[in-house]
C-alpha cells in the first residue's frame, strides 16, 4: 500500500526533481527495512523456540538486517543449534580491538589548517556550501557530546544514538578516537580554529566499541542495521546520508573477509555513502584490509603536509577485487581535530583521520546538489581527484587527492548537461581468493547521468586463456541487464566463485560488457580478465615403499632400496641413488712414490670418454685437491700424475676419490717407496 499511494503520486505531491528524489529514497528505504525485518522473523521465532525447549532464558539480540541473530548458549547445545532445519551456520562471535588515538602536539595558530585547504573545502564554503541539511553517522569509540564544536550539531532525536552494549544512553567517549574523527567531519569554530570540512551537518553516532575499548562482530552488525532505521520507526525517513568508519578487522591485511558485506551493501542501497579508512600497513604493498577492501565502500589513504603518501598508509591493490587501492587519498598526517573534554583539540595522524576528510567532503557535495545520488558524487570525486604519484589509478594513491572544489563543477556539468552518458568497468582486471565467496564488480556510467539507461554484464569461460577458470567448477557463470536509473552513475555486479580443494593454478575467466540502450554508450574498459588465485595446498605425493622419499623425488617408489642418496652397488645394472646413472666407476691404480712424490692414478667406467672423471686427493689431516682427470682413448681410461705432491701442496697424500655424474669412488694411495741406486735398500 505505502509502495502503491508513493509511486502513484510523486510527480504531482512532488513536483520538484530534489523532493521527488527524497521522497523515492524515503519509500525506498521503508520498504527495505519492511522486508528485511519480515524476512527475520523466521530465525528468531527458531531460536527463542529452541532456546525454551532447553530450558535456556538467554536474550536474544534480533539482527534483522542480516537475517540472524546473536545469543550466548552451552557449548553442549551449539552442535545441535547448527543443525536446525534453516540454520546456515553458527560461529563464534569475534571481538575486535578500538584503534589508537592521537598524541597531543603543539597546536598551530593558523584560523584554518593546510589539510582544509588541501581539499579544496574553503572553495565550496564561499559559496555558500557548509553542510547544511546533511546527516552524517559515525561508527568509532562514541562521540564525547559536550564538547563544544560537537555538541550544537548532534542531530539529538529518539535513535540517534546507539550503544549496542548498553553501557551509556547519551553519547560518551571514554577512548578519544571517534571523538577525533567525528571532529573533523563537522565541527566548527568554536575553539579559535576551523576543524571539520562540513560545520553545518548534523551528526548522529554509534559506539561500537564498548568502554574496554573492544568491539563483537554482532554489535558492529547491529550498528549497521541501527544505520537502516535509527528510530526504530521505518515510516520515518532518519537514516544518515553518511557513514564514517575509521576501523578495520584485526590481522585481515591482504585478505578479502566478507562478514559485512552484506550490510554495506544495504547501505548502498538505501543511498547512504559509505567511508572507510585504509588502514596503517605501509610501506609494503599488498596490505589492504577489510572491510576498506570491499569494492562497494570509498577507502581513503593519508597523506602528508608535503603531498606524498604517508609511509605507514596501506597500499594496494585491494585483495576484494584487485582494484586500485585505496580509492582516494586526503590528509592525514598532523591534523588538528577536536578531543575529548577538557583537552578541547588535539593533533592526530592515520588513515582514520583521512577518511573523515571524505566524509566531510562528501557533506558539502550533498548539501550543493541535494538532487545528486550516491553513485553521481563518488564518480565525480574518482574523476576529479588529484593524480599524485604514478599516471593514473595506482595502489598508493588510488584515484588521487580527494578535491571537493573540483569535484563541485563536475557536478554542476554533469547534472546540467544532458547526456546519458558512457559506461565502462571499473577496472580492467580483477583478482580474487578462491576463498572469497563473491567477486564485485562495479560498472560506471560518467559523462553525463540523465536518464534510464542499460548495459548488458556477463562473466563466461575464457578459451584463449592459460589457465581457463570453468563455469560451475571454479565460479558461477553469470549474465545480467544492469538498469541504471535517472542520475545513478554507478552499479554493482556479483559473480559467485567457488572454493574447491583442488591444488592447481590460478585460473581466468572473462567479465564483458554489450549493449548498452537508453542512449548511453560503452566506454573504454568493457571487457576484463577475472583471475581466481587458487589456495589450496598440493597434496603431499604418495610414498608408497615407505623409504622416507615421496614418488616426486624417489626414481623407484616400490623399492625402498632405491631413492635418492641410496649407497650404489656397483656395475650392477641399477642406479640406486636416483642419479640417473649406474655407478660403474673402477679405480685401477692409486699410487704415491715416496721418492719422487709422485701420484699416480688410473680409472675407468662403463661412460668411457663421457664419464667426465675428477679427483680429490685427501691428506692425513683433512687437507685435499681437487684435479681434472684426463681421458686417453687409445687406453680406455682416465689418468691423473702429479710429481712433487709434497713440496708443491704442503701434505702428504693418503687417499684418493674419483666421482663424475654417476657417483664417487675413494680408495687408500699405496704408498711405493723404490730402490733408487740399487743397494737393496728403498
Amino acid at each position: 500500500m505505502l509502495r502503491g499511494e508513493v509511486a502513484r503520486h510523486l510527480r504531482e505531491r512532488y513536483p520538484d526533481p530534489k523532493d521527488r528524489r527524497a521522497a523515492r529514497k524515503k519509500l525506498k528505504r521503508a520498504v527495505m527495512v519492511d522486508r528485511l525485518k519480515t524476512k527475520a522473523q523466521g530465525p528468531l521465532r527458531l531460536v527463542k523456540r529452541f532456546l525454551k525447549s532447553h530450558g535456556e532464558s538467554a536474550e536474544v539480540r534480533w539482527l534483522w538486517a542480516a537475517n540472524s541473530v546473536a545469543v550466548t548458549v552451552p557449548a553442549r547445545l551449539v552442535g545441535e543449534l547448527g543443525s536446525l532445519p534453516g540454520v546456515r551456520s553458527v560461529k563464534l562471535d569475534a571481538v575486535i580491538q578500538a584503534p589508537d588515538t592521537g598524541t597531543a602536539q603543539t597546536v598551530p595558530t593558523a584560523p584554518h589548517l593546510w589539510n582544509l585547504d588541501a581539499t579544496g573545502a574553503p572553495t565550496l564554503w564561499s559559496y555558500g556550501h557548509t553542510g547544511s541539511g546533511v546527516v552524517v553517522a559515525t561508527l568509532d569509540t562514541g562521540v564525547d557530546g559536550t564538547h563544544p564544536d560537537l555538541d550544537p550539531r548532534w542531530r539529538g532525536g529518539a535513535g540517534d544514538w546507539f550503544d549496542p552494549y548498553d553501557e551509556h544512553a547519551t553519547p560518551y567517549d571514554n577512548h578519544g578516537h571517534g571523538t577525533q574523527v567525528l571532529g573533523l567531519i563537522v565541527a566548527g569554530a568554536a575553539t579559535g580554529y576551523q576543524i571539520g570540512m562540513a560545520p553545518d551537518a548534523q551528526w548522529i553516532a554509534a559506539k561500537i566499541f564498548d568502554d574496554s575499548n573492544q568491539a563483537t562482530l554482532s554489535g558492529i552488525h547491529e550498528a549497521f542495521q541501527w544505520l537502516l532505521d535509527p528510530d526504530g520507526d521505518p515510516t520515518t525517513d532518519d537514516a544518515p546520508d553518511i557513514v564514517n568508519h575509521s576501523w578495520g578487522l584485526d590481522g585481515t591485511q591482504d585478505q578479502c573477509v566478507q562478514e559485512f558485506a552484506a550490510d554495506i551493501a544495504l547501505l548502498k542501497e538505501a543511498e547512504i555513502a559509505v567511508i572507510f579508512a585504509g588502514g596503517n600497513y605501509g610501506p609494503d604493498t599488498s596490505t589492504s584490509v577489510s572491510p576498506a577492501n570491499d569494492p562497494a565502500v570509498l577507502s581513503v589513504g593519508s597523506i602528508t603536509q608535503t603531498y606524498t603518501v604517508d609511509i605507514l598508509s596501506s597500499r594496494g591493490p585491494g585483495a576484494c577485487d584487485g582494484g586500485a587501492y585505496p580509492n582516494l587519498t586526503a590528509p592525514g598526517s598532523g591534523v588538528l581535530t577536536t578531543d575529548r573534554m577538557p583537552g578541547f583539540l588535539n593533533m592526530v595522524s592515520g588513515t582514520s583521520f583521512a577518511a573523515p576528510h571524505l566524509a566531510g567532503g562528501i557533506a558539502l557535495l550533498m548539501g550543493a546538489f541535494p538532487e545528486a545520488s550516491v553513485s553521481q558524487i563518488e564518480t565525480a570525486l574518482r574523476d576529479t581527484a588529484v593524480d599524485l604519484g604514478t599516471a593514473g589509478p595506482d595502489n598508493d594513491y588510488g584515484y588521487g587527492l580527494l578535491d571537493v572544489a573540483a569535484a563541485y563543477d563536475a557536478l554542476q556539468a554533469a547534472l546540467g548537461g544532458g547526456s546519458p552518458g558512457s559506461l565502462e568497468l571499473e577496472n580492467a582486471a580483477y583478482s580474487v581468493d578462491e576463498n572469497v565467496l563473491t567477486l564485485t564488480v562495479t560498472v560506471i556510467r560518467s559523462g553525463g547521468t540523465t536518464g534510464a539507461v542499460t548495459v548488458d554484464i556477463a562473466a563466461a569461460d575464457d578459451a584463449a586463456a592459460t589457465d581457463p577458470a570453468t563455469a560451475g567448477e571454479d565460479y558461477q557463470a553469470a549474465s545480467s541487464t544492469l538498469t541504471f536509473a535517472d542520475g545513478e552513475a554507478s552499479r554493482t555486479f556479483d559473480i559467485g566463485i567457488i572454493d574447491d580443494v583442488l591444488s592447481e593454478a590460478d585460473e581466468d575467466f572473462r567479465i564483458t560488457l554489450s549493449n548498452p540502450g537508453g542512449g548511453a554508450t560503452l566506454g573504454v574498459v568493457t571487457d576484463a580478465l577475472a583471475t581466481i588465485l587458487d589456495d589450496d595446498t598440493p597434496p603431499a605425493p604418495a610414498d608408497s615403499d615407505g623409504d622416507g622419499f615421496p614418488a616426486d623425488q624417489d626414481c623407484n617408489d616400490s623399492d625402498p632400496a632405491i631413492y635418492p642418496g641410496a649407497p650404489e652397488i656397483k656395475s650392477d645394472g641399477v642406479d640406486q641413488d636416483c642419479n640417473g646413472y649406474d655407478l660403474t666407476i673402477e679405480i685401477v691404480q692409486a699410487d704415491y712414490q715416496t721418492a719422487e712424490q709422485q701420484v699416480q692414478v688410473a680409472a675407468e667406467s662403463a661412460l668411457g670418454g663421457d664419464a667426465a672423471l675428477r679427483i680429490i686427493i685427501h691428506g692425513a689431516s683433512g687437507e685435499t685437491l681437487t684435479r681434472d682427470m684426463t681421458w686417453r682413448a687409445n687406453r680406455t681410461r682416465w689418468y691423473t700424475t702429479i710429481n712433487a705432491f709434497a713440496d708443491r701442496f704442503g701434505f702428504v697424500p693418503v687417499s684418493v676419490t674419483v666421482y663424475g655424474p654417476e657417483g664417487s669412488v675413494e680408495q687408500t694411495l699405496i704408498q711405493i717407496q723404490l730402490d733408487s741406486d740399487g743397494d737393496g735398500v728403498a
